[in-house]
């Protein structure tokens, strides 16, 4: 309990980090979690509203207003927004620990799962940006006949 006790900044950022990794790896393996509206219900909740706007127009109505309808919570988005912020507050942990000199294994155990977390997250959207980029290219060199 000594060893928590003198090193608790390094204890708490190895903490948050491995947190943090976890919900990461986690989320990743089994996400994703919110259900996203069908293509269709969006379409047709549009046309719905644009069909009841030219309704009132036609019958020389101000078209009611639309009631604001807040925004659902993604479950996904606050996943990985969570795990980013415990790799920053892990990261943030470990550089406290080192300015206060706590051993050297507790801080490096808060470096690197905070840094692998955010490694981990940068990695991740970094294979989304170039699968992106060669669908892309795919989707025009089809559409161009470049085959």
């Amino acid at each position: 309990m000594e060893a928590i006790r003198d090193n608790l900044w390094g204890a708490a950022g190895a903490l948050l980090g491995a947190v943090a990794l976890v919900m990461s790896i986690f989320h990743v393996t089994l996400g994703p979690f919110s259900v996203r509206p069908s293509v269709a219900s969006v379409v047709a909740e549009q046309v719905f509203e644009v069909k009841k706007g030219i309704l009132a127009g036609l019958k020389g109505e101000q078209p009611a207003p639309q009631e604001k309808r807040g925004r659902p919570v993604n479950i996904d988005r606050v996943l990985d927004n969570t795990s980013i912020g415990l790799a920053f507050a892990a990261l943030l942990c470990a550089f406290i620990a080192g300015v206060r000199r706590e051993r050297r294994w507790i801080v490096g155990a808060a470096l690197l799962c905070g840094g692998g977390t955010l490694a981990f997250h940068a990695v991740l959207y970094g294979i989304a940006v170039v699968f992106a980029i060669l669908f892309l290219l795919i989707v025009i060199g089809l559409l161009g006949g470049l085959s």
